[in-house]
């Protein structure tokens, strides 16, 4: 773990900053006295109960997918946290076993995935003047390699986060240099330390996402960019049947509207925005309908952009 890495980190149990490496495999909070573990090089900043429930991870999953196949209720409402932090990990292997296992949907979410990293660089290397030299956070990062390396390459110093640890560690052996496992709702980062805080498709993972949004306006430097990309809850389209596994959302996920966004955002001071369309039509969009959506929103933003299948939402910090 580099030493800049560090320095930008806070204890996610007090808040308090100056955290310490103790030997190769830990890091130590001087205030409160908490210890985190890296693991395959990654530290592991998680809230005490969601650490903890990581030694069940396996019990648990196994319990969930039981209760799929029984048709059952796969939810546990009366532990709501620790069973989205379930289901995180398990969509991850999830969608790893179906990507590596149907080459119709690796097609599918290759194709998207290369398009959406293609744009979100464009975008942030635009509105927020360049990259090299700044510091970035990708919340939500997953193993994103088509968003995080291009990034690094081009100069920023660019850290890695997401509440499941194995997908960042598999980020860090693909070349990513600054990889942290943490929770949105409580970053594990000084507040004021990155130019650009932004996130895609993870924040409808979080609902309610008022914590998540003021976390990410806390940790922006003043006058600093806050992104956010997520799935249209207003979008008239439907979306088409997909490869099994590519469409396996958790209980937990709600696609957003951007006015929700905007109106947190505003509510932490967040202005001069930046609101379009991001991705017009859904993965797996019949072509003829994907190009014909596509004219209409270039011909008529004012009207489609609304309509899009994911909006990207981008503010200053004053």
């Amino acid at each position: 773990m580099e030493r800049d890495l560090l320095e930008l980190l806070a204890c996610p149990r007090c808040g308090a900053e100056g955290l310490s490496l103790s030997g190769a495999f830990e890091i130590s909070c001087p205030s409160c006295g908490a210890r985190y573990p890296i693991v395959n090089g990654v530290p592991r900043l998680l809230p005490a109960g969601l650490a903890k429930s990581l030694r069940r991870k396996e019990r648990y999953t196994e319990r969930l997918m039981e209760k799929m196949r029984m048709g059952e209720d796969p939810q546990d409402a009366a532990d709501p946290d620790t069973d989205r932090f379930m289901w995180e990990h398990h969509l991850y292997n999830w969608g790893k076993w179906v990507v590596y296992g149907d080459a119709e949907a690796a097609a599918i979410f290759l194709a998207y995935a290369d398009k959406g990293a293609r744009d979100l660089r464009r975008f942030i290397d635009k509105r927020c003047g360049g990259v090299s030299g700044k510091r970035l956070l990708y919340v939500g990062s997953g193993n994103d390699t088509l968003v995080a390396l291009p990034l690094q390459q081009a100069g920023a110093f660019l850290v890695n986060m997401d509440v499941v640890g194995e997908s960042v560690e598999d980020l860090l052996k693909s070349g990513a240099r600054n990889c942290v496992c943490g929770d949105v709702r409580n970053l594990p980062f000084r507040s004021g330390s990155f130019d650009v805080v932004f996130s895609k498709g993870s924040l409808h993972h979080s609902q309610p996402i008022d914590r998540p949004l003021q976390e990410m306006v806390r940790v922006a430097v003043s006058g600093g960019h806050i992104i956010a990309v997520e799935p249209n809850r207003d979008m008239p389209l439907p979306r088409f049947p997909l490869p099994a596994g590519l469409g396996h959302p958790t209980p937990y996920e709600q696609s957003l509207s951007r006015d929700d966004v905007v109106r947190i955002l505003s509510g932490e001071g967040i202005d001069r925005f930046h609101c379009a369309a991001f991705t017009r039509t859904a993965p797996g969009t019949p072509p003829w309908l994907a190009r014909t959506w596509e004219r209409l929103g270039r011909v008529m933003p004012r009207v489609f952009d609304r309509l899009a299948f994911e909006f990207v939402v981008h503010g200053r910090k004053p």
